[in-house]
C-alpha cells in the first residue's frame, strides 16, 4: 500500500478502539484528544500534496464553505469566548478532520479501479477489532460495561460498522450476517438506546429494493423480524427495558415512561441560547459553557447535534452544513443506485456509505456523535471511497461498454457485407 493508503488504514484501525485511547494523557488531554489534533491537519496536508483532484471532490464544496464560515466565526468571537482554546481547537478539529478525510480519501479511491485496500481490507479489519474487543468485555464483565471502551462510544462508531456489514450481507458477501448479527448483539448489550434504535432500522434500510414485488416483500419481512425481535426484547430482557424506561427523568409516549437521561431540560436551554445570536452562533464551544452554567456541569453537550451546531455557528453555519450532508447522501444514493445495475462487485462500498451517513445523521439527533473522531474519520473515509471509486468506475465502465458497442456494431456491418 502507499502512504497514504497506510495512513488512512492506521487511522481507521486507531478508531475501532474508539475511547480506550482516552487512559492515556498528556497533561489535560487525551490521547483521543491528540488524535483529533493531529489527524485534522495531516488530513488536508496529505490533500494539498496530491497533484490531480478528480471533479468528485465538488460535492463537499458546502462542507468546505462550513468550515472557512466556522474558523471565521472563531476569530469573530474570539475576544469573548470563555471556552478553553484547547477546547475550540478539538471542537474544530473534528469537522476539519471529517471534511479533510472525505476529500483525502475521494482522491485516493479515484487513483485505482479496484476499491483501495483500506477500505476493503483495513475498514471491515476495525470493525471486527472494536466488536471482538468489546464483546470480550461483555463475557467477561457484564452487559453494560465500559472497562475496555464505553459503551456509547462503541455503539457510535459500531452503527457505522453495522452499515458496512449489513451493505455486504445484501451483496451476498462472505461474512455479511454474521458480523452483522454479532454488532447489533453487542449494541444491544451495551445498553446504547439511541444506537440500538439506528441499527434496527438500518436492518429493513440496508434490503430496500423498490424495483419489484420480491424487494418490496424482502423489506417487509425484514422489518417485520426486528419488529418482533424488538417488541421481545424490550419486553422481556429487564436490563434493556429499564435502560429504556427507569434511569434519569422520563417523558410519556403512548403511555410508556421514556427516558430522556436530561434532554428535555438542556435542550430548550440551548435553544434559548442560541436564539439570542441565531444566525452566526456564540463560537465554536460555546454551548458547553451554557449548558455547565445553566443545567450543571454533567452537562457539557447538548446530545443533539444539529442545536450544537445551531448554537456555535448560527442559522448559517447550519445551513451550510445541513447542504453539505445532505448533498453527500444524495451523491451516494445515487452511486448505489448505479451500481446496483451496473457495479454489483463495488455496489456494497457506496450501499454502505448510504447507510453510515443516515445512521450518523439519526444520531446526531439525540447524542453526540459530531464530536467523536472514532466516529467521524470513519464516516468520512467511507464516503469518500464511494465517491472517488464510483466516479472512476462509472467513466470506466461507461468507456468500456461504448468501445463494446462499437465493436460490435462494426463486427455486425462485417458480416452482412458479401
Amino acid at each position: 500500500m502507499s502512504f497514504y493508503q497506510n495512513i488512512l488504514s492506521i487511522t481507521l484501525l486507531l478508531c475501532g478502539l474508539t475511547d480506550f485511547l482516552r487512559i492515556f494523557r498528556l497533561g489535560g488531554i487525551t490521547a483521543l484528544g491528540i488524535l483529533t489534533l493531529i489527524v485534522a491537519p495531516i488530513s488536508w496536508i496529505l490533500v494539498f500534496t496530491r497533484s490531480k483532484i478528480p471533479k468528485a471532490v465538488l460535492v463537499v464544496s458546502s462542507l468546505v464553505l462550513f468550515i472557512i464560515f466556522a474558523l471565521l466565526d472563531w476569530l469573530w468571537h474570539y475576544s469573548t469566548l470563555s471556552t478553553s482554546i484547547v477546547t475550540v481547537v478539538q471542537n474544530l478539529s473534528l469537522y476539519i478532520a471529517f471534511v479533510g478525510f472525505v476529500v483525502l480519501s475521494t482522491i485516493q479511491s479515484n487513483r485505482t479501479f479496484d476499491p483501495p485496500n483500506y477500505i476493503s481490507k483495513s475498514f471491515p479489519r476495525a470493525i471486527k477489532i472494536s466488536v471482538g474487543l468489546y464483546g470480550l468485555s461483555l463475557l467477561i464483565f457484564g452487559p453494560g460495561t465500559g472497562l475496555i471502551m464505553g459503551p456509547r462510544s462503541f455503539a457510535l462508531f459500531a452503527i457505522i460498522g453495522m452499515a458496512w456489514y449489513l451493505a455486504v450481507w445484501r451483496y451476498h458477501l462472505p461474512g455479511g450476517l454474521l458480523w452483522a448479527s454479532f454488532t447489533i448483539i453487542a449494541i444491544a448489550l451495551s445498553f446504547s438506546r439511541t444506537a440500538l434504535l439506528i441499527a434496527l432500522l438500518l436492518f429493513p434500510l440496508s434490503q430496500i429494493s423498490l424495483k419489484d414485488l420480491k424487494g418490496w416483500m424482502r423489506m417487509g419481512l425484514t422489518i417485520a423480524l426486528i419488529a418482533t425481535v424488538s417488541y421481545l426484547a424490550f419486553t422481556y430482557v429487564e436490563p434493556i427495558r429499564s435502560r429504556f424506561t427507569s434511569v434519569g427523568d422520563n417523558a410519556t409516549v403512548g403511555g410508556v415512561k421514556i427516558n430522556t437521561s436530561g434532554r428535555n431540560v438542556a435542550w430548550p436551554v440551548a435553544y434559548a441560547s442560541a436564539m439570542e445570536s441565531p444566525w452566526i452562533g456564540k463560537g465554536p464551544g460555546s454551548v458547553g459553557i451554557v449548558l455547565g452554567e445553566r443545567v450543571g456541569p454533567a452537562f457539557i453537550h447538548p446530545h443533539n447535534d444539529y442545536l450544537r451546531i445551531f448554537h456555535d455557528y448560527g442559522l448559517i453555519g447550519l445551513t451550510f452544513w445541513l447542504l453539505g450532508y445532505w448533498q453527500l447522501i444524495i451523491k451516494t444514493w445515487q452511486n448505489w443506485q448505479w451500481a446496483d445495475q451496473n457495479d454489483r462487485a463495488n455496489a456494497h462500498i457506496h450501499l454502505a456509505a448510504f447507510l453510515a451517513l443516515v445512521a450518523v445523521s439519526l444520531g446526531m439527533l439525540s447524542d453526540n456523535v459530531i464530536v467523536y473522531i472514532f466516529s467521524m474519520a470513519p464516516l468520512g473515509i467511507l464516503v469518500g471511497a464511494s465517491l472517488g471509486s464510483g466516479s472512476r468506475r462509472k467513466k470506466m465502465i461507461k468507456k468500456s461498454t461504448s468501445t463494446l458497442s462499437l465493436v460490435s456494431s462494426s463486427l455486425e456491418q462485417l458480416s452482412v457485407q458479401p
